[in-house]
């Protein structure tokens, strides 16, 4: 028995680690993109710049936590709770908007390196940007409730 509580906290505290480090970065991101996105020089260094976060730190952290979290409610046997498979359906809306976000940074990428960020079409991509990291963010923020409050 003793065991499996060091166990579990050695995955706790390993999920807790991994989202600071994964979630933090993202949010940092969203300043930055924020910020500089559509900055004449500087623009297209940072939307690489994220695009690079994104791929080895958020969406690596991002599959982290579900591991570490589905390891951590299997010890505790917690998978079967209403709070866990909430946060597990809504893990699987967050890894699609991260994917859409993706897509639409690779191309904001390609329209500010062709066109400049003035243009409409970049405009608007910029805007479904922005509104893809509000979505993921309004997940990561609801996951965050249920793991807190565990709600029956």
């Amino acid at each position: 028995m003793q065991i499996m509580h060091v166990d579990y906290l050695a995955y706790k505290y390993a999920h807790i680690f991994i989202a600071i480090i994964s979630l933090g970065t993202s949010a940092a991101m969203g300043i930055v993109l924020e910020f500089f996105a559509d900055h004449p020089s500087h623009g297209a260094y940072v939307l690489h710049m994220v695009r690079r976060l994104l791929y080895f730190v958020v969406v690596p952290g991002y599959v982290l936590m579900l591991a570490t979290g589905m390891w951590m409610g299997r010890l505790a046997s917690l998978l079967d709770s209403y709070w866990t498979e909430a946060a597990m359906n809504l893990w699987g809306a967050g890894a699609l908007f991260i994917a859409l976000f993706l897509v639409t940074l690779r191309k904001q990428i390609v329209l500010l390196e062709s066109d400049g960020a003035a243009t409409p079409a970049y405009r608007r991509v910029s805007l479904l940007s922005r509104l893809l990291g509000g979505a993921t963010g309004l997940v990561f923020v609801v996951i965050l409730y249920f793991m807190v409050f565990k709600p029956v």
